[in-house]
């Protein structure tokens, strides 16, 4: 996930947007017309009733986004489906009553709505951790992930060092891997995919944090 803003509610001179008291948790409908409204080329998402604004991603997030979700997406298309690099969001359900709408850096799903912003049938998520949304990502965001029906793959590449954490569902309930050296394989069995932490950090040069 790219930086956020400070402001983690809607910023003030937008309020206009929706008119509503700063400890009412905005639903999915309230977010939609929110989006509408807006005149710029921000990036927004709903996690928690609260919308948060997202910053451009610096070169290591764009990088290690393109390196992964270049052949996510080649390889989910080989079976019907596809993989978006920051351009959809992710709901529970089509109810507009619900609270959660992020936007993972990358998500992989197999229905098809090209009318809709969001899937409800995600299989894959990928967040890119940086230190100032790490904490928010897993508070926030990993609890909501987990609760999804059809997630398979739930996965975090940090951006500061080589170290992915990557949580894999089974009949069992969830478990954990963490995959820290270059020759280590990300293996996403939903999608019959796997690449090297090589790959994926390619061109990637730590430091200057």
């Amino acid at each position: 996930m790219v930086t956020l803003r400070p402001v983690y509610i809607i910023p003030p001179h937008m309020s206009h947007a929706l008119a509503l008291p700063d400890d009412h948790p905005v639903s999915t409908a309230e977010f939609e017309r929110f989006l509408e409204a807006q005149q710029d080329d921000e990036c927004w998402e709903l996690v928690d009733g609260r919308i948060h604004m997202m910053t451009n991603p610096d070169g290591r997030h764009e990088l290690i986004v393109g390196n992964l979700g270049g052949p996510l997406h080649a390889a989910l298309r080989k079976r019907g489906c596809q993989a978006s690099q920051g351009g959809m969001r992710v709901q529970r359900s089509d109810d507009e009553r619900g609270t959660y709408s992020p936007k993972p850096d990358i998500v992989g799903w197999c229905s098809r709505n090209d009318a809709q912003r969001y899937t409800t049938e995600p299989g894959i998520v990928v967040e890119v951790l940086s230190p100032s949304t790490e904490d928010h990502d897993r508070e926030r965001k990993l609890p909501f992930y987990k609760a999804l029906p059809t997630l398979r793959h739930i996965v975090f590449v940090h951006k500061t060092e080589m170290r992915i954490e990557h949580w894999r569902r089974s009949p069992d309930g969830w478990s954990k891997e963490i995959l820290p050296t270059d020759a280590d394989v990300l293996r996403l069995e939903a999608a019959l995919f796997e690449i090297d932490l090589g790959t994926i950090y390619d061109g990637v040069i730590f430091g200057n944090d």
